[in-house]
């Protein structure tokens, strides 16, 4: 028997944690699997092992393991196997597959578009993608710098990234973006509310002290929607065969 187990990153804010259970409720029902849990790789609760240990004794034979990432890092190349090794060592006689992620798919780029777009953002204006990056691996950096370039050439507005963890520094980059434009849209690329958005929109409030001419508008990050949904469900489709 098939079960789905997603997967969320986890953040010490209850909000953010209870966006991403609402989400996957609604994912559920999408899903013909009887079985489907939800585990969060740090700071929340149920775990991943408690998740997929839940499936197993529900009858699961087969895991199919849905990351709710936008990329992959450390979490997705190394944390999340590594923790799958263990039940795969508990109940060798359970496959478990998992899903890619999905941050450069079509529906994320058309969603971020759309959040651009909704803002009535101004000719003279600069739009700052803002993602978590890594300080250990360079990929999520590389992909929102792809993201960036496309929305560039479809929007036709100067579009730049940055990282709250890895480089071109957020902060930073924002500075040197209040030097050159009048206004700046902060697009959050973030799936649900938590301490990095916060982070986001403090930084923001101080340089706004520093160029009180300057107008700087943060963006909502993605949180439930439509297209993250159907970008979800084409990974578990395409994993599965379907």
């Amino acid at each position: 028997m098939r079960a789905i187990i997603y997967i969320g990153n986890g953040t010490q804010l209850a909000d953010g944690n209870a966006e991403f259970h609402q989400f996957i409720n609604q994912m559920k029902k999408k899903r013909p699997e009887k079985i489907q849990e939800l585990g969060f790789l740090s700071m929340s609760y149920p775990t991943i092992e408690i998740a997929c240990e839940k499936a197993i004794i529900a009858g699961a034979t087969d895991l199919i393991i849905v990351p709710v990432f936008l990329f992959s890092a450390t979490n997705i190349k190394h944390e999340i196997p590594e923790i799958l090794r263990s039940v795969e060592a508990k109940h060798p006689e359970v496959t478990i597959k998992m899903t890619k992620t999905f941050g450069f798919d079509p529906e994320i780029i058309t969603l971020a578009e759309q959040n651009i777009l909704q803002t009535n953002i101004d000719q003279d204006a600069a739009v700052l993608l803002v993602g978590l990056g890594s300080t250990h691996d360079q990929e999520p950096a590389n992909r929102l710098y792809s993201v960036a370039q496309l929305l560039e050439s479809q929007l036709h507005f100067p579009v730049f990234h940055s990282e709250i963890k890895g480089e071109p520094a957020y902060s930073k980059q924002l500075a040197q973006l209040l030097s050159n434009y009048p206004k700046i849209y902060i697009i959050p690329y973030f799936l649900f509310t938590g301490a990095h958005v916060v982070t986001i929109d403090q930084e923001r409030m101080c340089l706004q002290k520093q160029y009180p001419d300057a107008e700087i508008v943060v963006c909502e990050s993605f949180h439930y929607h439509p297209l993250l949904e159907q970008a979800v469900l084409h990974k578990i489709a395409e994993l599965v065969g379907e």
